[in-house]
């Protein structure tokens, strides 16, 4: 059994508010992020054995190529997460602030337009949130087109915004596998 051993962390209070962000967004503490990202007990073996050949070969070093990869990694998938969201709104990447700014109207009117069923909660956040309206305007057209898992139904929700309510109001709402977009 591998012995362990409890080693102090010292860590600035701000980069620890951000680590606390990144580990609650994915359900965890902020001490697994941290082990998680130390380097596994395979790689410094490696890097010691590179020293032997590299005499000048130095931790930082190594340390900034995976901070680089990461950062690229991480921008990669931004700007895939980007195309694919200005894709839903009908326009590119290379489309200028006022055309995303148009095409977001765009979508709105188009959304609003449908009176009969009108989802008037979900479009007030899409208002404000772009990303969300990107989302909903997706499922709004797969729901238009039938697509399986996609509808527009009524849905019953608490009238006065609290859970207690005695009396649920029924809105129209955008549904994906028989949940609210």
């Amino acid at each position: 059994m591998p012995k362990k051993k409890l080693v102090p962390f010292r860590i600035e209070e701000e980069w620890l508010q951000d680590l606390r962000a990144l580990a609650g967004t994915f359900d965890v503490s902020p001490e697994d992020v941290i082990r998680q990202s130390l380097p596994e007990a395979g790689v410094v073996r490696l890097f010691f054995q590179c020293k032997s050949y590299l005499t000048e070969l130095r931790w930082d070093e190594v340390a900034a190529v995976g901070r680089e990869a990461i950062r690229e990694h991480l921008r990669t998938k931004y700007l895939e997460g980007l195309k694919q969201h200005l894709a839903r709104l009908g326009v590119s990447i290379d489309a200028s602030g006022d055309e995303v700014e148009a095409a977001k109207k765009r979508v709105l009117d188009e959304m609003k337009a449908d009176t009969d069923r009108l989802i008037e909660r979900q479009l007030h956040q899409a208002e404000t949130d772009s990303v969300y309206l990107g989302y909903l305007y997706e499922a709004w057209k797969r729901a238009l087109a039938g697509e399986d898992g996609y509808t527009i139904t009524q849905v019953h929700i608490p009238s006065s915004g609290s859970r207690d309510s005695e009396d649920p109001q029924t809105v129209w709402a955008v549904l994906k596998d028989n949940h609210v977009v």
